[in-house]
């Protein structure tokens, strides 16, 4: 749009400002367009074609050292692995929380329970009935306690491990580009360096008398110095 507003701003024509407001009115409605599409991309897919972007952009500039492309994908990783890993630590740390406050509320209860039924006068059995309640259950509560354990590790686990491929899916995609890159750019250099032969070659051949050797200089010399005579023909009359 900045291109055809430059391009039309040297032109006096009374006609261009409704052009570039039809323009600019089209221009918002393919954005918005877009911007209503990309609402309904998944947001692993969005995050696949950012990713894929992210890391293309990187190969732009065909000229550019390769190594500072590495060392600026590997600076992107490392990045992205402590924003998970710190988030990884997080969640772990919220559910041990949690844990610990939900441990503590079922014990408290359990306590205020039995001093609440020692100060009532009850029979034996009554009193064996409760406790052997009380027993079941805490260990009902920390069975399932170790079974909500087990499911956070498990899931931790998965999670890792996905996190954990999908960082060497992008590490492998930016080796195969990286590799790609470093032999289009070999390539390139040595056309234009068969290029630049060529033409050094051009400008020197034929060579000048002062370009050759001594040597060679005194074989022209001598050259040049036999008598220009008409030549006799080698080859044998032809019968007539």
């Amino acid at each position: 749009m900045m291109l055809l507003c430059g391009a039309s701003s040297d032109k006096p024509s009374t006609n261009e400002a409704p052009e570039m407001e039809e323009q600019e009115l089209s221009l918002k409605k393919d954005r918005e367009y877009l911007d209503k599409i990309r609402k309904d991309v998944p947001e692993d897919v969005k995050m696949e074609n950012d990713d894929l972007a992210f890391t293309l952009k990187l190969f732009e500039d065909k000229k550019r050292n390769p190594n500072k492309i590495r060392r600026q994908f590997d600076e992107a990783l490392r990045k992205v692995r402590k924003k998970k890993t710190k988030e990884f630590k997080k969640q772990r740390k919220e559910f041990t929380k949690k844990e610990k406050k939900d441990r503590k509320g079922f014990l408290k209860k359990q306590k205020s329970d039995r001093k609440e039924m020692l100060e009532k006068k009850l029979s034996k059995d009554d009193k064996k009935e409760f406790f052997d309640d009380q027993k079941t259950r805490r260990k009902e509560y920390f069975a399932d306690l170790r079974d909500k354990r087990k499911d956070f590790e498990s899931e931790m686990r998965a999670r890792r491990k996905e996190f954990d491929d999908y960082i060497k899916d992008k590490r492998k995609q930016f080796d195969d580009l990286y590799r790609s890159f470093k032999k289009e750019q070999k390539e390139v250099k040595k056309q234009e360096k068969e290029a630049k032969r060529k033409k050094r070659t051009s400008h020197n051949f034929p060579p000048k008398k002062s370009q050759l050797s001594a040597q060679h200089q005194q074989y022209l010399n001598d050259f040049n110095k036999v008598p220009k005579e008409r030549g006799i023909p080698l080859e044998p009359k032809k019968e007539e």
